[in-house]
């Protein structure tokens, strides 16, 4: 009887996790598809590349959207059994609520732990090779879609605009350029009798840097109310549009590490913060060493933690997703997504003082799925039945 059960009970998470799994990973994937529809529109990718960054994307996406859709496929099974009465047989056959638990149990570790293996290796990939394609494509299809006498605003802080421009787009007339320096305290309005393109390619994997190479014309910086503080006159300018090593920087980031990377880059930023702390550096030099050493441990802990929470987010749906006879126990759903709600506002801000070197990253990361297993303890053991 209690194997019949336990199949049953698992066959009937299943399907609901499957889909909530597809929902919510499409959900997310939402808000990147404006971004990928522009290039599809100014770049003219084709089909394999758009669906390569879907399928890279959706990966990316697997350790946020599992836990949501673990979640939401126990309340959904409960409170269908429920009301079907089907928990209420189990428990005229004396089937215990950690018997009826297990099988929910037993799923949530499997996909706990299918989603951890994933994140090690596969999830980081597939996030840097969709940053690699975005950065491949904005570099290559950088300044194409430039149209004579129209304003071209693609290039961060820099609007660019040319009385002609040559079919191939490499060459320009009557050249202007408004320029913003990064503190936006500055601004500087450029004109050029003519301009062309110049690629510099550092090898065969890198995208090219590129520069705007002009010809008589010349510079007015301005302030931030626009007064005029100085004008260059000059015969020959180079003004740079896209650097590749700053693309490479792009492609450089924690996410798209595998665990083995992380912990070598871990262990590299703990020497040189234990380092700095012995040679007496600078109080500053000392503090972004140490963000930025606990900054790489909160996204490796993060990794880990996603096992701990898929499972804490079964057993909490579990204890609060079973209603107390036909009716009844509807607001235990709602009180379930509010401590879900609270679960994800104190972990973002545990991890957010992590990331300023307030807090451990181990605590920052782990603190609040102990705070969960508590609280869901507590509702599980006033569930109302002997077991």
């Amino acid at each position: 009887m209690l194997k019949v059960t336990t199949r049953y009970l698992a066959s009937s998470f299943i399907p609901p996790f499957v889909l909530g799994f597809i929902f919510f990973v499409a959900f997310l994937i939402t808000f990147y598809m404006f971004r990928i529809i522009g290039l599809i529109i100014t770049k003219g990718i084709d089909v394999l590349t758009v669906l390569s960054m879907i399928i890279n994307l959706s990966v990316s996406f697997f350790p946020m959207a599992a836990p949501l859709a673990a979640f939401f496929a126990t309340i959904y099974t409960l409170n269908k059994l429920s009301e079907d009465s089907e928990i209420i047989a189990m428990r005229s056959f004396g089937i215990s609520k950690l018997k009826i638990f297990l099988p929910f149990l037993v799923t949530s570790i499997l996909i706990s732990f299918t989603i951890h293996s994933l994140y090690s290796v596969f999830i980081p990939k597939a996030n840097a090779a969709f940053k690699n394609t975005i950065v491949r494509l904005t570099s290559s299809g950088m300044l194409t879609s430039i149209k004579s006498g129209q304003f071209f605003t693609e290039i961060p802080k820099v609007t660019l605009f040319a009385e002609n421009v040559t079919e191939d787009g490499n060459n320009f007339k009557e050249v202007f350029l408004h320029v913003l320096d990064k503190t936006k305290l500055e601004q500087r309005i450029i004109f050029a009798h003519s301009g062309s393109l110049i690629k510099i390619y550092a090898d065969q994997w890198r995208p090219p840097s590129l520069r705007l190479h002009l010809v008589d014309g010349n510079i007015i910086k301005m302030d931030e109310l626009g007064t005029q503080v100085e004008k260059v006159l000059f015969s020959e300018y180079d003004f740079p549009v896209y650097n590749s090593e700053e693309a490479l920087n792009m492609l450089d980031k924690d996410s798209m590490k595998t665990n083995f990377e992380l912990t070598a880059i871990i262990n590299q930023k703990r020497s040189n913060f234990e380092a700095a702390v012995l040679a007496k550096k600078t109080a500053a030099e000392v503090l972004e060493l140490k963000k930025s050493f606990y900054k790489t441990q909160v996204e490796l802990y993060s990794r880990y933690v996603a096992v701990p929470q898929i499972i804490l987010f079964v057993f909490l749906a579990f204890s609060l997703g079973i209603k107390r006879g036909r009716g009844k126990g509807g607001n235990n759903s709602v009180q379930a997504l509010i401590i879900l709600l609270s679960y994800y506002i104190i972990y973002f801000f545990f991890i957010s003082l992590s990331q300023k070197a307030v807090l451990d990253p181990f605590t920052a990361n782990f603190g609040p799925s102990l705070l969960l297993f508590l609280v869901a303890s507590v509702f599980f053991k006033k569930l109302d039945w002997i077991g």
